[in-house]
This record gives structure tokens, C-alpha cells and sequence, in this order.
């Protein structure tokens, strides 16, 4: 008997943000973060990329490797002064703004769907009352099945 110990996870990007994980060339390393966010990732767990409207489709699937919680400061530093995060220095300290930590989710082996998962598809499969989760939703095997995900 195998046992599996990694989980999927669906997280919500802008759709300006969510793109930059799947370019060719030097794609986005770093999720920037506030709170406890993906306290429970598990190096190896995958992460399902929702992009927001006007765009609401999954439309790929990065796999974690850590999460920091670290003082503003050193998180700019860590994301290679916003490189690895795809964002500027103004961007930044706006979304920090008022903050002094944040939460770094370092992610690598980016795949994007060739054929996106459109919010009508995700709501028909499970069920019509379904939202994009605000921070991250782990997947049960019957929502990574709908997905066709499950390699």
C-alpha cells in the first residue's frame, strides 16, 4: 500500500499575478502573502492556480517547496527585492502597508493546463454554490478527480 502524504491546494491570484507563474522565461517563484496563510503546506504538496475575475479559471499547478514568516524588510530582501515575486518595490509596500510581517510561499515545476477550468465548469462539478476560496481550500480527492489533476 503507497501512501500519498502530499495534498492539492486551490488558492485565488489576481489574474495579472497568476499568469507570471507559468511564463517561459524566469516565471514567479514567490507567493507574497499576509497572516497564517498555507500554514499547513507540506514541501511536495501542489497548488492549484485560480485566476480572479474578469479571467475565473484554474489555469495551472505550481508544487510548494516552503512558506516563511518573515519581517517585511527581509521578505523584500528574500524575493530578490520583488523579482522572484513578479511585483515592484510600490506594489509591494502597498500590499504590506501597515504590516510588519508577511508570509513568503516559495513554488517551483510550474504546469499549465493546456485547456483552463472556467468557474462554470468548477461550480458544475461542485455544485452550483461553490466560491474561489479567499485564501487557500485543500481538495478533496472527488474535486482533484473533477479537475483531472490526479497524477
Amino acid at each position: 500500500m503507497q501512501i500519498n502524504s502530499t495534498h492539492t491546494y486551490l488558492i485565488s491570484v489576481h489574474p495579472r499575478w497568476a499568469s507570471t507563474f507559468f511564463l517561459s522565461h524566469n516565471p514567479k517563484s514567490i507567493e507574497l502573502r499576509k497572516g497564517s496563510f498555507g500554514a499547513s503546506l507540506k514541501p511536495g504538496d501542489r497548488i492549484a492556480i485560480y485566476a480572479t475575475l474578469p479571467t475565473a479559471e484554474v489555469i495551472g499547478i505550481v508544487r510548494f517547496v516552503k512558506r516563511e514568516s518573515l519581517a517585511v524588510d527581509r521578505l523584500w530582501r528574500a524575493s530578490e527585492q520583488g523579482k522572484l515575486a513578479k511585483v515592484s518595490r510600490q506594489q509591494f509596500d502597498a500590499y504590506y502597508c501597515n504590516q510588519e510581517s508577511g508570509i513568503g510561499v516559495w513554488v517551483e515545476a510550474a504546469e499549465l493546463f493546456p485547456s483552463p477550468i472556467a468557474l462554470s465548469k468548477l461550480r458544475q462539478n461542485w455544485g452550483h454554490r461553490w466560491q474561489p476560496p479567499q485564501q487557500i481550500q485543500q481538495l478533496t480527492p472527488e474535486q482533484i478527480s473533477a479537475l483531472n489533476i490526479d497524477r
